[in-house]
C-alpha cells in the first residue's frame, strides 16, 4: 500500500461525508427528488455498464468510475437515511407501531453503515504477486509446517501430510508435523476406557503415518485453550523461522512457500502472509441446493474481493489457516492469542499493534474441506461471529494502542458485519408485522418510498455487481444469510450477555451422511417464519382488495413478503440434507490424460481426483473401442452397463499417464452413461504398490495451484439481477416444496405408527 494513497484516500472519505450531509437536507419538491433520485440512479448504471467495456483495461479511468461510483451511491443512501429518520417515523401511531418502526429504521440504519464499510473496504483493493525466495536455497528460511489435529478421520489427515512433505522447498529448510490434540494424555487416559482406548489407537495411528512420510509427531498433556494452545505448544518444540499453519483438510500445493517466502525476505516487519482458504468440496447449501457446480463459492466474496481490499487498508488478517507467519513475532506476542475462540483474527490485531504488517496473496494453493452438514456449517459460523464480537468487545481496538484509525474502523466492521443475523431475522418479520398485525412501520406515502427508496435499492444491486459481480450473484448472500440468520443471533445475543462465555468448537470436517435425506433439526424456526411470511402475503391480498387507498404501500410490502418467503423456501431446501458418502477431497481435474489397457492407449478427459481414485470421460467411440479390447461385445442400450460385462471391466487392471508426469495403475469402480453430453463416465480406484505412487496420486490431483486457479475461474461469472431473481424463484418452489413434502410424510408416519401402537395396545 502505497503511504501517499493512504494519506489521499481517507481525507477524500471525509470531504465526500460533509458534501454528501448538506446536500441530503437541501429541501426541495417530491417531483424534483424523484427526478433527482432516478437520475443518479441512471447515472450509477452507466458508469457501471462502461466499466464492464473497460474491464481491466483502463487503469486511469477505472479508479474515478469507482470513486464516482461510491459518491453518488452513498450520497442516495444518506438522502434515503435522512428522509426516513426525518419524515418517515410512525410515533403517532401508538407504542408498539413506534417501537416497531423505531427497530426498523435501526435495521435500515445498519443496513447503510455496511454498505459504507462496503465501500471503504473496496475502494482500492490490493492485488499482489507471488514473491519467490532469493538467495542462496542453502540459506533460505528455514519453515515449520504445523498440521492441528483433534478428532478428524485420518484419511482426511493423510493427504494433507503427504503433500505438506513434497512441496518445493530445500529439504532441509523445512519441516512437517502433526500436531495431535486428539491424542494428548489427558485424552489417553480418559477414565472412560472407549475413549482411552481410541484415542490411544489415534496417537498410534497419526505417529505411524508421520514416520512412513518423513513428518514430526507431537502432542502435550492436556487440551488447553483449544487449537490456540496446541499452536503454541509446537512454537516449543520446534525453531523454524517461519511457520506455515494448514487445516488437516487443507492440502497444500507444491509452490506454497515458493510463492510466499520471498514477502518476508523482502519486508523485515512483515508478521503474516495469508491465502485463499480453496474448497474442492460443496458447502451444505451448495450440495442441498445442488448449485455447487452452477454458481461462484460463498467464500470467494471474502478471499478475492475482501482481502484484497482489507490488505491495502494494511488489515488483512490470519484466517487460522493457509497462512505463513514470522516466528519472531509470535514470541514477541507471547504465542497465538487465546482471549478469544477466533484466534487467527486476534493474533492479527495484537501484532498489528507492534508495528507489524500483513499481506493477502490472492493465489489459491490449497483445497480444503467444507462442512458436510447444515449443523457443521452452523458451528463454524457462530464460532466466527462470536469471536470477531469478543475481539470488539474484550479488545476493544478504538483503547487498543498502535492502530491507526483505519485500522481501527475496520476490526469494528469485523464486529458490526455479524449483526446481519439480529437485522435479517427482524426483517422477515417486518412484513407480517404490517399486514397481519396492522402496526405502522413508516409513516409515508407510495410517491415518497418511490422518490426516496427506489433508487436507493436499485443502486444497491448495481452497487453490489460492480464490485462483486463475478463472484456472487444477486440473491445468493440472501439465502447464506438466511440459513445462518436464527442461530448466529443467539449466539451473537450470548456473547453480549456474557463476553468471556463461549467456548471453542472444531468444525466437523470429513463427516459422512450415509442414511437417507433427512430434514436438520435446526430447521424448525424457519417453519414460523415461513409461516407468518405466507401468511402475510394471503392477508395482503384481502387487505389490497378491501383498502384501495392503501394500495401502494401493499403492494411494496407484499412483494417483500414474496421475496421473504422465496428466501426462506430456499433455506429449507438447504437444510433437507442430502446422502454424502465421501471421505477424502476430491478435487476437479479437467485435464487431457492418456488411459492405457494391454498397451492400447486412448485420450480421455478427466473430471475429478483425489488421493484414492480419478474419475474420467470417455466419448461412446472410444468405450466401444475399450469393449474390443477386452473382447467385450457390444449391446443395443447404451445407458446402463450390464452387471456381468461391468464385472469383466472391473477384473481389468489400467494405467493412467498424468499430463505433469508420470502414471498409476487402476481397476474400474464404476461406469455411467452421461446421455445429454453423450458420453461415458467412468471411475477408477488407484492401486499403489508404494508410498511413492500415494505421493504421485497426491501430488496429481491438488499439487498444481495453476489447475486450482483454473478451477476456480471456472465457477466465476455474473448473472443479471432479473435472471438471479428467476434464479431464486426456482431454487424456492423446487428445494422448498422438497422439504416441505418431506416434512409432510415424516408427519403422516409418525401420526400412522403413533395411531398403529395405540391400537395394537387396545387389542
Amino acid at each position: 500500500m502505497a503511504s501517499w494513497t493512504s494519506r489521499l484516500t481517507f481525507p477524500l472519505w471525509i470531504l465526500s461525508a460533509l458534501i454528501l450531509i448538506a446536500l441530503a437536507q437541501t429541501p426541495t419538491s417530491l417531483s424534483a427528488q424523484y427526478k433527482l433520485g432516478f437520475t443518479i440512479f441512471l447515472a450509477i448504471l452507466f458508469l457501471y455498464l462502461v466499466s464492464l467495456r473497460l474491464k481491466h483495461r483502463h487503469k486511469v479511468l477505472l479508479p474515478w468510475i469507482r470513486w464516482s461510483i461510491v459518491f453518488l451511491s452513498t450520497f442516495l443512501g444518506w438522502r434515503y437515511l435522512y428522509w426516513r429518520a426525518t419524515e418517515t417515523m410512525p410515533f403517532g401511531y401508538g407504542i408498539a407501531s413506534s417501537i416497531a418502526g423505531l427497530l426498523l429504521f435501526l435495521v435500515e440504519a445498519y443496513g447503510f453503515i455496511t454498505f459504507l464499510f462496503g465501500h471503504f473496504i473496496n475502494i482500492h483493493p490490493l492485488l499482489r504477486r507471488p514473491a519467490p525466495p532469493t538467495g542462496d536455497p542453502a540459506h533460505y528460511p528455514t519453515v515449520d509446517i504445523f498440521i492441528p489435529t483433534y478428532n478428524e478421520a485420518s484419511l482426511v489427515l493423510r493427504p494433507t501430510v503427504i503433500a505438506a512433505t513434497q512441496v518445493d522447498y530445500p529439504q532441509k529448510r523445512f519441516r512437517v508435523w502433526i500436531l495431535d490434540d486428539g491424542g494428548t494424555e489427558q485424552k489417553c487416559n480418559d477414565p472412560d476406557p472407549a475413549k482411552a482406548q481410541k484415542a490411544q489407537e489415534r496417537a498410534s495411528l497419526l505417529r505411524d503415518l508421520a514416520a512412513e512420510f518423513g513428518a514430526g509427531y507431537i502432542t502435550r498433556a492436556s487440551n488447553e485453550h483449544a487449537k490456540a494452545g496446541n499452536l503454541n505448544h509446537a512454537l516449543t518444540q520446534t525453531k523454524g523461522e517461519l511457520i506455515l499453519i494448514l487445516d488437516c483438510d487443507h492440502i497444500p500445493s507444491r509452490d506454497f512457500l515458493q510463492s510466499t517466502v520471498g514477502f518476508f525476505q523482502r519486508d523485515p516487519k512483515l508478521f503474516l502472509v495469508q491465502t485463499p482458504h480453496n474448497f474442492v468440496s460443496a458447502d451444505p447449501v451448495e450440495r442441498n441446493l445442488k448449485i455447487y457446480s452452477e454458481t461462484p463459492a460463498e467464500n470467494e466474496l471474502f478471499y478475492s474481493v475482501m482481502q484484497p481490499g482489507l490488505d491495502f487498508w494494511g488489515t488483512s488478517f490470519f484466517c487460522g489457516s493457509a497462512a505463513v507467519l514470522r516466528r519472531k513475532v509470535l514470541t514477541a506476542l507471547g504465542g497465538i492469542a487465546g482471549q478469544t475462540i477466533t484466534e487467527d483474527a486476534e493474533t492479527t490485531l495484537d501484532a498489528i499493534a507492534l508495528g507489524y504488517h500483513t499481506a493477502y496473496l490472492n493465489k489459491p494453493m490449497v483445497s480444503g474441506l467444507q462442512p458436510e452438514t447444515y449443523s457443521g456449517l452452523i458451528i463454524q459460523r457462530v464460532r466466527w461471529g462470536q469471536g470477531m464480537l469478543q475481539i470488539f468487545l474484550l479488545k476493544n481496538p478504538w483503547l487498543h494502542r498502535g492502530l491507526s484509525i483505519t485500522q481501527r474502523l475496520l476490526y469494528t466492521n469485523f464486529a458490526i458485519y455479524w449483526g446481519f443475523a439480529v437485522a435479517r431475522s427482524f426483517l422477515f418479520l417486518a412484513p407480517p408485522a404490517f399486514l397481519i398485525f396492522g402496526l405502522d412501520l413508516c409513516d409515508t406515502t407510495a410517491d415518497q418510498l418511490l422518490a426516496y427508496a427506489g433508487p436507493y435499492f436499485l443502486t444497491s444491486f448495481v452497487v453490489t455487481q460492480f464490485y462483486y459481480r463475478n463472484v456472487r450473484w444477486p440473491f445468493i448472500s440472501q439465502i447464506y444469510e438466511t440459513v445462518q440468520s436464527y442461530h448466529v443471533m443467539l449466539g451473537v445475543l450470548q456473547v453480549l450477555r456474557q463476553p468471556r462465555s463461549p467456548s471453542f468448537l472444531v468444525t466437523p470436517k470429513g463427516e459422512q451422511i450415509m442414511e437417507q435425506t433427512f430434514i436438520s433439526s435446526l430447521s424448525r424456526p424457519f417453519y414460523i417464519l415461513l409461516v407468518l411470511n405466507a401468511g402475510a402475503i394471503v392477508w395482503g391480498i384481502m387487505r389490497w382488495l378491501a383498502e384501495p387507498w392503501h394500495r401502494g404501500a401493499i403492494d411494496f410490502v407484499v412483494f417483500w413478503a414474496v421475496l421473504d418467503t422465496l428466501l426462506l423456501l430456499a433455506a429449507l431446501g438447504a437444510m433437507l440434507e442430502r446422502p454424502q458418502r465421501r471421505t477424502e477431497p476430491r478435487a476437479a481435474f479437467r485435464e487431457s490424460l492418456v488411459a492405457e489397457y494391454d498397451g492400447a492407449k486412448m485420450r480421455v478427459t478427466g473430471v475429478d481426483a483425489s488421493r484414492s481414485g480419478i474419475k474420467i470421460h470417455m466419448t461412446r467411440d472410444d468405450f466401444q473401442a475399450v469393449l474390443q479390447c477386452l473382447n467385450i461385445p457390444s449391446w443395443p442400450r447404451h445407458d446402463r452397463v450390464p452387471k456381468d460385462i461391468l464385472c469383466r471391466f472391473s477384473q481389468a487392471t489400467w494405467h493412467m499417464h498424468f499430463p505433469e508426469g508420470g502414471s498409476l495403475a487402476c481397476v474400474l469402480r464404476n461406469v455411467a452413461f452421461n446421455q445429454p453430453k453423450e458420453r461415458y463416465d467412468l471411475g477408477f480406484n488407484y492401486i499403489f504398490e508404494s508410498s511413492t505412487d500415494e505421493r504421485l496420486a497426491v501430488a496429481a490431483a491438488f499439487g498444481d495451484s495453476a489447475r486450482l486457479q483454473r478451477n476456480v475461474d471456472y465457477r466465476h461469472g455474473g448473472k443479471s439481477v432479473p435472471a438471479a431473481f428467476w434464479y431464486l424463484i426456482r431454487l424456492g418452489f423446487h428445494h422448498g416444496s422438497l422439504h416441505i413434502v418431506y416434512l409432510i410424510r415424516n408427519m403422516l408416519g409418525r401420526g400412522w405408527l403413533v395411531c398403529t401402537r395405540i391400537l395394537t395396545k387396545e387389542t
